[in-house]
């Protein structure tokens, strides 16, 4: 199977020699897989191309690109259109050029995609996996919490590692980062490309891998545009999650129930009756609106039909009462505190509560996976 290597590099002169033997070295043990490499360097000033090129007249399967430097998600774009439009590559590896990734790992990512996966990660985090003994305890902390961010901000836990470098992807999954990561020059690139692998449905696999510090040269990450670009994309993904998936739905369904609802309480306020009936009556009818809306729209991927719309309906307002009885409850205490004329306040801070509750007992009970 046709298998490219891709190494990005700038000022790596000392460095790429002793990989390009090792990537070699290793590979001879790999059954079934040609082999190209393929450096990418972005102009080094430091004579890293030269020393390709000296290589490369004994090593006819190294190839030199060299384009401008615009970055690590440029140099790794421009690398994998040239590996699937003239290498016709069916397997990527992409590792850094610092001998920071050792080859020895080179086999385990061509199991992992020979086994069926369509990305493999390598994962200092995992068992098998670490970090560098000799960092100091912030630059360790650094690495840990920051990646622990990305973890948890994009809400995909089961991927340990995704700030690394070392991966292993299959030609379609090459084809799908051309169409919407060219906007990711800099090192986020690498969280934005495994991100958008996963929510294309990638199957995922993690290698474990021992991660060293270089010895040669200086690393490129300027910490404090990488954080900012970190914390930005992160943002940006929640937020579009948020908006475009079923929470984001779910709440243009609620906005309609709190109008339903308030109108309803307005009306029965209107004509003598307290504000937890008017409440309760409004909320009942918020009811029956919402789950005719989130059954259609919010969770129509997990749509409930015909008698099993009427069981699950039934299910929906015994877990939408709680919502009634936060809502009252909060409209009751607020009156008998602050009296009558303060209800609305109240009513909106039950109405707020309420909201959470549905949401996690809709998603989790009703329309559950």
């Amino acid at each position: 199977m046709n298998t490219v290597v891709i190494l990005p590099t700038y000022n790596e002169r000392e460095n790429i020699k002793t990989l390009l033997d090792s990537i070699f070295d290793v590979w001879v043990n790999i059954r079934g897989h040609s082999l190209t490499i393929l450096v990418v360097d972005d102009k080094s000033p430091d004579g890293t191309s030269e020393v390709v090129k000296q290589y490369r007249s004994k090593h006819p399967n190294v190839i030199l690109l060299t384009k401008e430097k615009e970055g690590l998600g440029s140099a790794l774009l421009y690398a994998i259109a040239y590996a699937l439009d003239v290498l016709h590559a069916k397997i990527i590896v992409q590792m850094d050029a610092d001998l920071s990734h050792d080859p020895v790992s080179l086999p385990h990512f061509i199991k992992a995609i020979n086994s069926g996966a369509d990305f493999a990660v390598g994962s200092r985090y995992i068992e098998g996996g670490s970090i560098p003994d000799n960092w100091g305890w912030h630059r360790k902390l650094f690495s840990i919490v920051g990646n622990g961010i990305v973890r948890f901000g994009l809400g995909y836990t089961n991927v340990h590692d995704w700030t690394g470098g070392y991966r292993a992807y299959t030609e379609k999954i090459a084809r799908y980062s051309r169409s919407d990561l060219s906007q990711y020059q800099g090192y986020v690139f690498q969280i934005a490309y495994l991100h958008k692998s996963i929510l294309r449905g990638a199957k995922i696999t993690e290698v474990p891998i021992r991660f060293t510090d270089r010895k040669f040269g200086h690393s490129k990450i300027a910490p404090s545009q990488y954080i900012r670009d970190v914390l930005g994309y992160i943002t940006r993904q929640r937020f579009t999650q948020i908006v475009t998936g079923s929470f984001g739905k779910f709440l243009v369904v609620g906005s309609i129930g709190f109008i339903i609802n308030t109108a309803m309480l307005e009306v029965f306020v209107h004509f003598g009756f307290h504000p937890v009936i008017g409440s309760s009556f409004g909320a009942e009818f918020a009811i029956i609106s919402n789950f005719i809306l989130n059954n259609s729209w919010t969770f129509g991927s997990r749509k409930v039909r015909g008698f099993d719309a009427i069981r699950k309906f039934l299910q929906f307002n015994a877990t939408s009462f709680g919502a009634v009885l936060i809502q009252s409850g909060a409209v009751a205490t607020g009156s008998m505190v602050f009296g009558v004329s303060f209800y609305r306040w109240f009513y909106l801070i039950g109405v707020g509560i309420g909201l959470l509750w549905n949401y996690t007992m809709y998603s989790k009970v009703i329309w559950k996976k």
